[in-house]
């Protein structure tokens, strides 16, 4: 019995995780079920939506992907792919679509649905030969090929087989292979009209014209009548009646005629656009031949047939045609018109190609996200353990990483901070130094007209001149301890100064010191002993040489932003005052002219000042030139 009892016990422990396994495996199932009706329902509106809305279609099989892609359900994921390649096919983005087309047959093809690999080749062999490349485009259609028991599929396979020998041009392997379609695959009208169509196209690498104008005729003879073609059952007769009507032929009348035959036995099956822009060229070919009145009917034609649908780039393109033919005929109102009308239809259709072009961007940038949000889910599944265990030793790196910069980036700043205080001390210090040398050279330069009162035993001019001279000292010595001093101090030393050389010299010279911007003077500051060297200069070196009695003028004047001071005398000028120094004073250069250059680059340069400081020559054809001098005051 206790054996019995404990059998019956674990029967029944058994019982419970079985339900509990059974439970969580049909919960899963149920999701997996839930998951995958939901994938079918997006694609299922993706695919309703996508002509009308390419931009809404790709983001819902954006998201598709990415939830197959995470349940790791290849088949969904694959069908979204296909339907990514469908959108950008049908938009004209064959590059993407060809893109697209291959990721999913990388996907698809895991799973061995020849049917639905086989019809991705088909679709892929035709991309390629819109794009040119006929080795592609054959070995896409030979796989299909191998892979497809559908006949509808075989056919189109077969057909575009044909259309890489047309691609290649090789004549006689694309009547073959038409030939050997007609004969073993089609079966139907619309099937013999694609072929007739695809002949067209040889005869006219031939330059067989009549020939191509009638399997033309052919083709369209074989459709059933008010027959719905499809997009691949129309494509063939299409380029085939582009071909005709771009055809190069030099007897204009005969491409007429070959273009009326075309457009005329097209018109029930042409779109509007096509149909407006043939009009068009048969048009231009009797405006080329100066049929203006033939013309003006396939212009009309063009008008007749613009309806609410017809592209605003068309529409436009009729009315530019019809101005153009109706300022031919002198018809100057009707030409204006129609520019009116071509200048609204042109600039509706800018705006429509803005349009198109934003929508271009948008889809680019979908197809982008896509292949990003793919390529980060594979990495993030491949590498999330490693990042794991790599995160805290690259936080630490990166850690001291930061550490290390900002401290080389504070220890640079203090560096370039202090290299730069250095430099500016050591500028300041210079000026200082400058300045100090202004005064021992005015000095001696002083006291030597003291000691010439005294050499004379003037004794009372040498103390009234000692008496203004030591009022000068002090000015110059309280100034000295400045780097600033206000324009009217310095203004009233040059004035005490020159009062001075003038009671030394004034059988010498005669002058005159003229303030006109006399309110700046308590507002404005400037270096001290600015202005005084150069009245200096014009005194020792080139008014006491004169024979006659010389001329000084200081004016200062403003001038917008600037204070102008101007030191002109009629002295024996700058050339002559050098051939008559003595050997001795050419050993000393002048003190206070080169100072004072040097003071006021580097007053420039410190203070973000800009002192400017031109001498020249008054007259160099007279014996005395004179000197001007030309100092600017930047008043801020």
């Amino acid at each position: 019995m206790y054996l019995y009892a404990r059998m019956k016990y674990f029967r029944y422990i058994l019982c419970l995780v079985f339900i509990a396994f059974s439970s969580a495996a049909q919960g899963q199932e149920k999701e997996k079920h839930v998951n995958k009706f939901r994938n079918q329902s997006q694609l299922e509106l993706a695919r309703d939506i996508y002509k009308d809305a390419p931009t809404k279609a790709i983001k819902i099989a954006e998201e598709v992907i990415l939830r197959a892609s995470k349940r790791k359900d290849k088949e969904m994921e694959g069908e979204a792919y296909v339907l990514l390649g469908n959108i950008y096919e049908n938009i004209g983005q064959k590059e993407l679509a060809v893109q697209r087309y291959e990721q999913a047959l990388g996907i698809l093809g895991q799973l061995k649905n020849r049917a639905h690999t086989a019809d991705i080749y088909q679709r892929l062999g035709q991309l390629y030969i819109d794009l040119k490349d006929d080795k592609k485009a054959e070995e896409g259609f030979t796989i299909c090929l191998k892979n497809s028991e559908d006949e509808d599929v075989v056919l189109k396979c077969q057909e575009g087989l044909a259309d890489v020998e047309l691609l290649r041009g090789n004549v006689e392997a694309s009547f073959s292979q038409l030939d050997f379609i007609e004969n073993n695959y089609i079966k139907d009208s619309i099937g013999l009209a694609r072929n007739a169509a695809r002949r067209s196209q040889v005869y006219l690498q031939q330059k067989d014209y009549p020939k191509a104008s009638e399997s033309f005729n052919n083709s369209l003879n074989s459709l059933p009548q008010n027959a719905v073609l499809k997009k691949e059952d129309f494509s063939p007769i299409q380029r085939a009646q582009q071909a005709l009507l771009n055809f190069e032929q030099a007897d204009i009348a005969d491409k007429i005629a070959v273009q009326n035959n075309v457009v005329s036995s097209t018109v029930d099956i042409l779109p509007a656009d096509l149909y407006i822009l043939e009009n068009l060229k048969i048009a231009s070919l009797y405006e080329k031949e100066n049929n203006l009145p033939e013309a003006k009917k396939y212009i009309a034609a063009a008008k007749n047939a613009i309806n609410e649908k017809t592209g605003a780039a068309t529409v436009a393109d009729v009315y530019k045609k019809s101005s153009e033919i109706n300022q031919e005929k002198g018809q100057v109102a009707a030409a204006l018109s129609d520019l009116e009308k071509y200048i609204a239809a042109k600039e509706k259709a800018i705006q429509n190609l803005e349009a198109d072009l934003n929508q271009q961007i948008e889809i680019v940038k979908g197809q982008k996200e896509i292949d990003q949000k793919k390529q980060a889910f594979y990495l993030e599944e491949k590498e999330r353990e490693l990042l794991r265990s790599q995160l805290r030793t690259q936080k630490t790196i990166i850690g001291l990483l930061s550490v290390l910069l900002l401290a080389s980036l504070v220890f640079f700043y203090f560096l370039y901070k202090n290299v730069k205080a250095k430099r500016k001390a050591n500028q300041r210090l210079l000026l200082k130094s400058l300045r100090t040398q202004m005064n021992p050279h005015f000095i001696f330069n002083a006291l030597n007209s003291v000691n010439n009162f005294i050499a004379k035993n003037d004794e009372k001019a040498a103390n009234k001149f000692l008496s203004e001279f030591s009022r000068l000292m002090r000015k110059v010595l309280d100034h000295s301890q400045k780097d600033f001093i206000s324009f009217e101090e310095e203004i009233e030393l040059n004035q005490l100064y020159l009062k001075l050389e003038h009671f030394r010299f004034r059988d010498k010279f005669e002058y005159q010191f003229k303030n006109n911007a006399k309110d700046k003077g308590s507002d404005l500051e400037v270096p001290p002993m600015l202005i005084q060297p150069f009245i200096e200069n014009a005194v020792w070196h080139g008014l006491r040489y004169k024979n006659e009695m010389g001329h000084l003028e200081v004016t200062i004047n403003e001038d917008g932003n600037n204070i102008i001071v101007t030191i002109k005398d009629d002295g024996i000028g700058r050339k002559k005052s050098q051939e008559l120094k003595t050997a001795n004073q050419k050993k000393y250069k002048s003190t206070g002219l080169e100072n004072i250059s040097k003071r006021i680059a580097l007053i420039n340069e410190i203070y973000g000042k800009d002192y400017k400081i031109k001498v020249q020559d008054i007259d160099g054809g007279k014996e005395d030139t004179g000197t001007l001098v030309e100092i600017v005051i930047p008043l801020e």
